[in-house]
């Protein structure tokens, strides 16, 4: 028995082949299933393709970034290759600048010590230039008192030279000379207190004139009046023989120590005659026997 759904449906088929407007109907249903299954192997082909684009882009990223980080790596190593060296420097360094700093502060605890030293000093200098203005207003009182009594003691002794209490020479004198605050023999003696000529060894001879030679006492020379010398002094005076006479020029210079030479040459058992003079006066030797003594 045969199936009429079956008969009817291709009976069907078989008015639309022969019919010409079914054959293009079904000339464009089969254009349309190839055109389909041609987008869609396309669409597959361009995916494809642009998953293997995506895909070599991203190698080529990936292979960008590698060399970037190989060469990043180099460098780490260069820079590694050096650090230890410049941790050391570094540490070096620092070492030094706090050495350096330790060093700037004791220089900085120094100097402000000194600058407390330096103003306790300038006080201390202060006061001590205080005292010494103090100590030459002293001296100025008491060199304007010497010299007044200096002054009046030459008056007085200007008036007593006349030489009431004076008495002839029994014997040789010797010359002396106070400058200085020294005293120099101005002749050399022999053993009887005759005069042998003048002491060069004691005096300058500066010149010569028609009324003989001017000398004057060599400063380094001479015996320096003090009471340690007292002994000295009657000892270099014993060498010139033995007379007991001094004739004594005692110039300005030497008053303040007049007293030391006077006590030592008394207590020596010498008499003496004294003739004072002032600085730029003369004394002149014109020989003769007929000397005086006090």
């Amino acid at each position: 028995m045969r199936r009429t759904g079956m008969t009817d449906s291709l009976e069907l088929m078989l008015d639309i082949i022969c019919n010409t407007f079914g054959g293009i109907i079904l000339i464009t249903i089969l254009l349309a299933v190839l055109t389909r299954n041609t987008v869609s192997s396309r669409e597959q082909e361009i995916q494809e393709a642009l998953k293997q684009l995506a895909a070599a882009t991203e190698r080529d990223r990936l292979k960008a970034e590698v060399e970037n980080l190989q060469e990043n790596n180099e460098t780490l190593r260069r820079l590694l290759g050096d650090m230890p060296k410049q941790v050391e420097d570094l540490a070096r360094e620092k070492v030094d600048l706090e050495n350096r700093g330790r060093e700037l502060r004791d220089q900085i605890r120094n100097l402000s010590q000194r600058e407390r030293l330096a103003a306790l000093h300038e006080q201390e200098v202060e006061e001590e230039l205080e005292n010494v203005r103090e100590e030459v207003k002293r001296k100025q009182k008491e060199l304007k008192a010497k010299t007044e009594e200096l002054s009046t003691l030459k008056a007085r002794t200007t008036f007593s030279i006349v030489l009431p209490k004076e008495r002839a020479s029994s014997g040789y004198f010797i010359a002396l000379i106070l400058r200085y605050d020294r005293m120099y023999v101005w002749h050399k003696y022999d053993s009887h207190g005759r005069r042998l000529g003048l002491n060069v060894g004691e005096f300058f001879i500066v010149g010569e004139r028609i009324d003989g030679i001017v000398v004057t006492p060599r400063p380094e020379r001479g015996i320096p009046i003090t009471h340690e010398n007292a002994a000295l002094i009657v000892k270099r005076l014993r060498q010139c023989g033995p007379a007991n006479e001094l004739d004594i020029g005692l110039w300005s210079d030497t008053f303040d120590t007049w007293q030391i030479f006077r006590k030592a040459v008394i207590e020596g058992g010498f008499r003496y005659r004294l003739l004072l003079f002032n600085d730029g006066e003369e004394l002149r030797d014109r020989g003769g026997s007929g000397a005086q003594v006090q």
